[in-house]
């Protein structure tokens, strides 16, 4: 759904880790928005692209400050970067510093046309169909930031930290995109990071506004969503390349995360095919 009332924003005057993130563009007016204590003022043909957990506020809000803009929470987020390939963590980190461009008038229009098809989509698809279109015009909007991101690392050298305890929760979020399948234990990540799991833990939820298991957790729901997908990798086979001990085990830790099966999820994916 797309919105223009501000008073859906997910984000007010005090700083808040968001339960959703969104994406929009200024159409009007001004206001000052800070992620992660970096802050930007935005006005008119600004877009802004804020992801759920991110802490962040609003302030300075101009009378005649207006946005379009759409809103995802956590679980979508995490369906969109499913349907991605490997997204690598330093991608979010990049995502604190950069929530804000300037778009021409083509951009702007380009914009317009964006959010017309996700309305049309949102107001007309078959409730079984809705919730997929969206997220694969979501995923073609993240897919287009990630690509930007990856021109500007390839041609300079960007720094994504700032703070000790930020380059902490960077190199862990690394880690993690590498061993989540092997390693589940904070105790293995903070060995690495050599220190205490009670400090990465205190570091990760102040930096990331979840806890490290559920950072684990959320690159584990990612990578069984991806396997899920191709009807051809059965589930004790999604089980096996996700280093859970049984099926059984894996269905259990992915119910208690989507509420569903594996295969309520599989089922529910083919049917939208």
């Amino acid at each position: 759904m797309i919105y223009t009332d501000i008073s859906h924003l997910p984000l007010n005057g005090h700083e808040a880790y968001l339960k959703e993130g969104f994406g929009g563009l200024c159409t009007g007016g001004t206001a000052v928005i800070e992620v992660f204590s970096v802050s930007q003022r935005i006005s008119t043909n600004d877009i802004v692209t804020i992801l759920p957990l991110q802490l962040a506020a609003i302030r300075e809000i101009s009378d005649d400050f207006s946005m379009t803009f759409f809103k995802f929470d956590k679980t979508m987020f995490i369906d969109i970067m499913s349907g991605l390939g490997k997204i690598t963590p330093d991608f979010f980190f990049y995502m604190r510093k950069n929530f804000l461009y300037h778009l021409n008038d083509s951009e702007v229009r380009r914009f317009s046309n964006y959010c017309n098809v996700i309305n049309f989509r949102n107001n007309n698809d078959d409730p079984v169909f809705r919730n997929k279109t969206i997220i694969h015009l979501f995923q073609i909007y993240f897919w287009d930031y990630y690509v930007s991101f990856l021109k500007k690392v390839n041609s300079e050298k960007i720094p994504l930290t700032n703070s000790n305890k930020e380059n902490i929760a960077f190199k862990f979020a690394m880690l993690v995109s590498e061993y989540y399948r092997s390693n589940r234990e904070i105790s293995f990540y903070a060995a690495q990071l050599c220190i205490s799991p009670i400090y990465l833990t205190k570091v990760i939820q102040e930096m990331n506004g979840q806890s490290p298991h559920e950072m684990i957790a959320d690159y584990l729901i990612i990578e069984i969503k991806k396997l899920l997908r191709d009807s051809h990798i059965d589930i004790k086979n999604v089980a096996q390349q996700t280093n859970f001990s049984s099926q059984s085990a894996l269905s259990r830790f992915f119910r208690q995360q989507t509420g569903m099966s594996p295969s309520e999820y599989r089922r529910m994916i083919h049917t939208i095919r």
